[in-house]
């Protein structure tokens, strides 16, 4: 039996979605309020004793004037990755959720491995098809390779061994240096916006505006944290680190100084954000997004990978990103529009 959310059962929801091994934190209602400029929804599978079996959760935009709307399930559903009577059963639900707000497309990106080949082959047998075949990079909405590692129960000995040797001797010496690590609140923001400032400088990419790292921190309560890394009373580094029950530890965005980079700040700050990960019991660190490419030198995010891999784990790709048309023409509309103001811009 499908059953909508709404605000009697969704303390039943959202405690699915932290226990269950692929609940993420942008199934949850909480993420929905940080993208509040997006209309949520979201769906649960019962079996007839009422036990939930799957979810499936929707960001909605509707597009002004023709009113009609696009579905994102960001990250897929939460379901068992081979259970397809419970992925079809979550689908079905969608499509009459997307004829109430006359939804032109279902967009998905699922956070299965791209070894379940399985997987891959039922979306394409339900109609979806696959946006940005073979990407290499950053083309998709959410990143198609991270790079993580596994817990494993490692306790802090034992998970510093796994990293390099240099970066042992990195996260060691910070302290010693005289770099400071702290768990901050909202009052540390205007100095983690102007470091990423200089970071999306230096870097090449566009940031985030304050208000929208503050309401991470509002909206995600204690699953959220701002970590700063502090030198002679002075910001030179901060991150934003996100968990989501036992799963996942997120590195979600990070802002490093020009300046002071030899007393190591970016160390100490990852560490300390892994140790929080494993006082919380989670299964996964997630670095964030990398390249496919990016053991090549060549490549521009090269040093990316570079720096992550120094800590242990491994790259890890998703099946990709999909779309699943309602609307053909609208559709066709749409991505006119979007390539118009990408060539604008």
């Amino acid at each position: 039996m499908i059953e909508r959310v709404n605000k009697e059962n969704i303390e039943e929801y959202e405690q699915f979605i932290k226990d269950h091994p692929k609940g993420l934190f942008q199934h949850s209602s909480k993420w929905a309020k940080v993208k509040s400029a997006w209309k949520w929804e979201a769906i649960m599978l019962k079996d007839d004793s009422g036990k939930i079996k799957g979810s499936a959760a929707v960001l909605i935009r509707t597009i002004p004037v023709i009113k009609y709307s696009l579905f994102y399930a960001c990250r897929g559903f939460v379901a068992d990755e081979n259970d397809f009577e419970t992925f079809d059963a979550l689908f079905n639900g969608l499509l009459d959720l997307a004829k109430e707000y006359k939804a032109y497309c279902i967009k998905i990106d699922p956070e299965i491995e791209i070894k379940n080949q399985e997987y891959k082959e039922h979306l394409i047998e339900k109609g979806f098809f696959e946006l940005n075949p073979g990407c290499m990079d950053f083309e998709n909405v959410q990143p198609r390779f991270v790079y993580c590692f596994d817990y494993n129960g490692l306790n802090e000995d034992e998970l510093m061994l796994t990293f390099k040797s240099d970066y042992r001797t990195r996260i060691r010496k910070a302290p010693k240096k005289g770099v400071e690590v702290k768990v901050c609140g909202v009052e540390a923001l205007d100095d983690f916006v102007r470091i990423m400032g200089e970071t999306g400088e230096r870097d090449g990419f566009s940031t985030r505006p304050k208000w929208y790292f503050e309401k991470i921190l509002n909206c995600m309560g204690e699953d959220a944290r701002l970590y700063m890394a502090y030198y002679k009373g002075q910001a030179i580094a901060g991150t934003i680190a996100i968990k989501w029950g036992k799963n996942v530890m997120k590195y979600q965005y990070g802002a490093s100084s020009n300046a002071h980079r030899n007393v190591y700040p970016n160390y100490a700050l990852q560490w300390a954000m892994m140790k929080w990960g494993m006082e919380c019991g989670c299964q996964v660190y997630d670095f964030g997004g990398i390249s496919g490419d990016c053991q090549n030198p060549e490549n521009p995010h090269y040093g990316l990978w570079r720096f992550k891999h120094g800590f242990g784990g491994y790259m890890k790709e998703f099946v990709g990103e999909f779309d699943y048309v309602i609307n053909k023409p609208v559709y066709k509309l749409y991505n006119i529009a979007m390539d118009l103001k990408k060539k604008i811009r």
